[in-house]
């Protein structure tokens, strides 16, 4: 068999392969290991978001350095609180879906801070 019958060979079985994965049934541990994949993601990103606010709460006073507090408290809380646990994989599944459906709520309400307290410090300077 010549290279390019190999080449042609190989990228059909890839190509049947990834057809048939798609209407498989992913694995319990495959699916756990991805809600946790996304959890990871968020919490990065909750990182940045909490370092940006602990960077802007030195930059304003008063209620809006209480904001920015309760706000750092919610994502000390939330990271405090996870752990991972159960004793089922659907357990497991549904602890993992509620805590990634929360970060990304708490990451996006963050998020929303940060950018108002921007555009207040923008809007102060000019």
């Amino acid at each position: 068999m010549s290279i390019r019958q190999m080449g042609i060979v190989f990228g059909l079985a890839l190509i049947v392969g990834s057809i048939l994965s798609t209407f498989l049934p992913e694995s319990e541990s495959t699916i756990e290991e991805r809600l946790f994949s996304e959890i990871t993601y968020q919490m990065s990103e909750l990182k940045d978001v909490t370092d940006h606010l602990v960077h802007s709460r030195e930059t304003v006073s008063g209620t809006m350095q209480q904001q920015i507090d309760d706000h750092l408290q919610q994502a000390a809380e939330w990271l405090v609180s996870f752990q991972p646990s159960g004793d089922t994989h659907e357990h497991r599944k549904a602890y993992l879906m509620r805590q990634r459906d929360d970060v990304t709520e708490l990451v996006t309400k963050l998020s929303k801070v940060r950018d108002s307290i921007s555009q207040s410090n923008l809007s102060s300077t000019q």
